[in-house]
């Protein structure tokens, strides 16, 4: 059952990443998450893509920063699916560590995510 759930919103940068922030049911803050596309010219100007996602966190009362893989896809109508994998050493994690759906609104990318 998940333990985390929470908000985020992204913007699409004109480089084709994102900027955005999330908050949790563990937050007493909004945090900053930024991704790179990594393929950037695949882009066509949507959210559609993979990304590598960075941000930090409080983890018993330490700062931790954390690399995810981030997958976004389109499904049908205005909903996009998210799923975040951790990437330890470099590769990404077989097991997913969040996943989320969201809606566009104005041009941004509004939604929730749980734990997995």
């Amino acid at each position: 059952m998940p333990t985390i759930f929470g908000r985020f919103f992204f913007k699409l940068t004109d480089s084709k990443n994102l900027i955005g922030e999330f908050s949790n049911n563990f937050s007493k803050r909004n945090w900053t998450e930024s991704s790179d596309r990594i393929i950037p010219n695949a882009a066509d100007g949507k959210f559609d893509g993979d990304y590598f996602s960075t941000w930090h966190e409080e983890n018993g009362g330490q700062h931790e920063c954390v690399l995810a893989k981030l997958e976004i896809k389109q499904k049908p109508e205005n909903i996009f699916s998210l799923i975040w994998w951790r990437v330890n050493n470099g590769v990404p994690e077989t097991n997913p560590f969040f996943r989320g759906e969201g809606i566009l609104c104005d041009g941004i990318l509004i939604g929730d995510y749980q734990d997995c």
